[in-house]
């Protein structure tokens, strides 16, 4: 496969790595947490976050090693339905698309036609960190969730819950031996950081950061991803513009028959090369 380094590429498939966090500047006051326990954990927002729609303009930007882009673009997301990241040439029109569907992740890249569809199990970071669509929807709904699929609330009895001054931290794992944890601001109760740890050394830390109020409750402004893995380091950071949970109509984009099929794994293994 041809090498791929354009910038729009780079940022979006950088979104396949994720698995979310956020830092702690501007943080929207809030209920103090009652607790390192279980009760007091499950009463939280990132605990309780039920957003059906989700739509917000969008600035990207993303690095691999010393290469760096940025551009601007929109996030949709419809609960148990699919997540939509574009990206816009020039801010007049789309120029790729990253979508994350229950059962599968699909890529189009509008500028060299080209797109790459594939199950999470085919792709090669998903299936060795056992990460799913209902971990990226978490993510990107600054949720906590049960890395094996059972209910978030169901699952926090059997993690391990501790006080480490600031912050209340969650920690779990999954049968990939991916190790999750959370980190809640005792002072308002924000989810503020995740971390996955892989068994094979790489690692995804993910901050949420400039709180601001979206249906009531506290919801980022900013989420700032770090990947780590096998000696390459990439950052992705999203700024949102104004959330909005009006309802939308959400469908997969189709793909014309004079674009040519890549493999996810081949466009990732492009970026970590780029000189």
């Amino acid at each position: 496969m041809r090498k791929v380094c354009d910038g729009m590429l780079l940022f979006l498939l950088l979104a396949v790595l994720v698995t979310g966090c956020c830092s702690r500047k501007h943080i929207l006051a809030g209920a103090p947490v009652a607790g390192a326990t279980a009760a007091s954990v499950a009463l939280l927002p990132s605990a309780n976050r039920s957003m059906e729609y989700l739509s917000c303009n969008m600035k990207m930007s993303a690095s691999v090693g010393d290469e760096g882009t940025s551009a601007k673009g929109k996030l949709r997301v419809r609960q148990g339905k699919g997540i939509q990241l574009s990206a816009t040439a020039m801010g007049l029109m789309e120029a790729a698309c990253l979508e994350f569907l229950p059962h599968t992740v699909k890529f189009i890249y509008k500028i060299d036609k080209i797109y790459a569809e594939a199950p999470y199990s085919g792709i090669h970071f998903m299936s060795r960190t056992g990460t799913d669509y209902n971990i990226l929807e978490a993510v990107i709904l600054n949720s906590m969730f049960s890395p094996d699929g059972v209910p978030f609330k169901k699952a926090l009895k059997g993690m391990d819950i501790a006080d480490e001054g600031e912050c209340i931290t969650v920690t779990t794992s999954n049968e990939c031996s991916t190790v999750y944890r959370f980190f809640i601001d005792k002072d308002n109760g924000n989810l503020i950081r995740s971390e996955g740890r892989y068994a094979d050394g790489g690692s995804v830390v993910c901050s949420y950061s400039e709180f601001a109020e979206h249906d009531g409750v506290p919801f980022p402004r900013a989420i700032e991803i770090s990947f780590y893995s096998n000696g390459m380091s990439a950052s992705l950071v999203l700024r949102l513009g104004s959330p909005k949970s009006d309802e939308f109509k959400f469908s997969s984009r189709r793909v014309s028959g004079v674009y040519e099929k890549v493999s996810f794994d081949g466009i990732l293994e492009s970026i970590g090369n780029i000189e």
